[in-house]
Order: C-alpha cells, then sequence, then structure tokens
C-alpha cells in the first residue's frame, strides 16, 4: 500500500496524530509526506502543471518578475471577472497544488512570484508562511524566511518551462 492508496480520513487522522504528539516522522509516512499527499489531492481548477508553467511565462514577461493573483486569474479565465474571496479562494488552491508539485520536483517554489496587486510585494507575513509552508512540506529551508524566499525567486527566473518533467498520464 502507498500513501497514494490511503483515504482523505486516513490522511488526516496521520496528520492530528503527528500534530498531536509533536513529531513529524514514527510512522510508515512521515508528517512532511502526509502533507504533500494531501496537496497533491486539492483540485487544481486551471491544472497544475499548466498553472506552473504559466507563472513562470507571467513572470518572464513583467517588468518586475511578478505576477498578481489576477494575473493568473486572466490568463486562465479572460472573460471571468474576478469576483472577490470566492476567486482569491480559486487561485490560493491552485498555487498551493503548484507548490506541491515544486516540491514532488525538486523546483523552486515558484509561487513566490504571485503577489498581491497593491504594491506587488511579498509581505513580510507573506514570506513566513511560504516559508512555514515548504518546511511543512520536508523543503530545507534553513533559518531565515527572507532568505529562502530570495533563493527561490532567483531559482524561479531560472527555470526554463521545456526542461520540466513530462506531464504524467491520466489514469
Amino acid at each position: 500500500m502507498t500513501i497514494a492508496d490511503l483515504t482523505a480520513k486516513e490522511l488526516g487522522n496521520l496528520e492530528a496524530n503527528y500534530v498531536r504528539l509533536g513529531k513529524t516522522t514514527g510512522g510508515k509516512y512521515s508528517l512532511h509526506e502526509v502533507r504533500l499527499e494531501k496537496l497533491r489531492r486539492q483540485p487544481n481548477p486551471f491544472g497544475t502543471r499548466e498553472s506552473f508553467i504559466k507563472i513562470i511565462e507571467l513572470a518572464k514577461v513583467s517588468t518586475d518578475a511578478k505576477l498578481t493573483y489576477g494575473d493568473l486569474w486572466s490568463a486562465f479565465r479572460p472573460n471571468e471577472k474576478w469576483k472577490g474571496q470566492g476567486t482569491a479562494t480559486i487561485v490560493k488552491q491552485a498555487l498551493g497544488r503548484v507548490a506541491a508539485y515544486c516540491v514532488d520536483h525538486g523546483l523552486p517554489i515558484v509561487t513566490v512570484l504571485v503577489v498581491h496587486s497593491a504594491n506587488r510585494e511579498l509581505s513580510a507575513k507573506a514570506k513566513e508562511n511560504i516559508f512555514n509552508a515548504a518546511r511543512d512540506l520536508g523543503v530545507d529551508v534553513g533559518a531565515n524566511p527572507e532568505a529562502f524566499v530570495e533563493r527561490q525567486i532567483v531559482g524561479a527566473m531560472k527555470i526554463s518551462t521545456d526542461d520540466l518533467p513530462a506531464p504524467e498520464p491520466s489514469a
């Protein structure tokens, strides 16, 4: 049995037990593996690999190497207006799946290129959240959220989408 064979409830129970015990290892699957599997199962209405590629493409044509949630939404849903929190939730869910894709394939966390439109920057809180989320997925993040995010930005901008792993066959 692989981790992919576990039910959502079983994954939730494993995660809750690890958290309750203050541990990250000890069972057949580590807490990192459980959290990564839960992310893999989240739907991505845009397609995970497609979202990854679009983030890189949009960042590379941007004057500041960044894109907004709205830019990503418009790239995939050009005829649908932004509808506030509901739309933001869809984009955040897509970004979570992209982060899991990055971890699965040993790629920089390209979601660091996606910023809020107000100031086109990641806030200190956003950087800390990215840092903590990556650490929770088993990424070696170091000790400094700012430095980690900067390394991810530099790495993301070096990616050639031609070098990505081939798409996985559909079941």
